[in-house]
């Protein structure tokens, strides 16, 4: 009776590793899967750290005024493609992604002014560019910030000095690598990363 029962529980073993077989090898692909956008969330991020620190020195504005300095956002631009291009994977889409800059001047926690201010764009179809949108450098994606939200932020801030802020978001549709069917039918073939960072600019303060 003993070999007996050694043989059943080694067959019941059998059809329980092989019912939980397929569960267990969809959720290691899924983790890849995620894993690979958790990765490249993390280049977006530091994508946007290294271009913001690089326009916080640097001037929106032309020589005695506020008008457009176009040579700031196409800088903006230039340390974007470098700092993706070290990462070495991501490509933006020029038709779906896109780079949002924007510049505010700040007075204290009660009033802020954005730049650059609404322009036709010429680059975009002459769809409007700037203003509460941000600057977009392909016209796909509007700021996710509005005025409000960032007077909000520094309001948090007692006795907060007038300063001059610079903020770089990047959006970026993640196509799914793997295209596995239990993750593309809950979450989509594509997920919209959304990477930001800030910085203080001395040349937008009040």
């Amino acid at each position: 009776m003993v070999p007996h029962k050694k043989t059943k529980s080694r067959g019941q073993s059998i059809v329980e590793f092989s019912l939980l077989l397929p569960l267990l090898l969809a959720m290691l692909s899924s983790l890849v899967e995620f894993g690979f956008v958790l990765n490249e969330y993390l280049d977006l991020i530091d994508t946007t750290r290294e271009t913001v620190r690089f326009l916080s020195d640097q001037d929106p504005f032309e020589p005695g005024g506020t008008t457009r300095n176009d040579n700031f956002y196409a800088d903006g631009v230039d340390q974007m493609s470098v700092t993706l291009a070290r990462a070495g994977w991501i490509n933006l889409d020029t038709s779906t992604d896109d780079l949002v800059i924007s510049v505010f001047s700040v007075t204290g926690t009660s009033s802020l002014t954005r730049y650059p201010a609404t322009f036709s764009d010429a680059t975009c179809g002459g769809a409007d560019n700037g203003g509460a949108m941000g600057w977009r450098m392909d016209c796909n994606k509007p700021s996710s910030f509005s005025d409000s939200e960032i007077l909000n932020r520094i309001s948090s801030i007692s006795s907060a000095p007038d300063t001059g802020i610079v903020l770089v978001e990047i959006f970026y549709d993640y196509k799914m690598k793997l295209g596995l069917p239990w993750v593309t039918g809950i979450v989509g073939d594509t997920i919209t990363l959304h990477a930001y960072s800030f910085a203080p600019n001395a040349s937008s303060e009040p």
